[in-house]
């Protein structure tokens, strides 16, 4: 099968098409929706980590440090993980141990 906008060496009977064939302008639409739909998916996921993020970093910072560790330990397993955000959750975990359990032994 040829795409429709190559020549054809046999000269075949069928009727030219002054450009693409509609096999050829269906591929190109799911084409774009595949890459639309990546694009999609990549972009949501990206803005719901940064939230995600943001909203732990709230929680840090009003010294609700459970609701922040939970927060951070949930951060772990979302979509879209780069190494500085994966990098801040550790600390932040890391850190938050470390102030409970002073606390704790006081």
């Amino acid at each position: 099968m040829l795409i429709s906008f190559l020549k054809k060496e046999d000269g075949e009977g069928e009727p030219k098409s002054k450009f693409m064939g509609k096999g050829d302008i269906i591929f190109l639409l799911v084409l774009a929706a595949v890459i639309g739909g990546i694009w999609y998916y990549h972009k949501s996921t990206k803005e719901e980590t940064y939230s995600h993020y943001a909203k732990c970093e709230a929680l840090f910072t009003a010294d609700n440090l459970t609701g922040a560790k939970e927060c951070y330990e949930e951060a772990l397993d979302l979509g879209y993980r780069i190494d500085s955000l994966d990098s801040i959750g550790y600390y932040r975990v890391t850190k938050i141990d470390s102030i409970l359990t002073l606390q704790i032994t006081r």
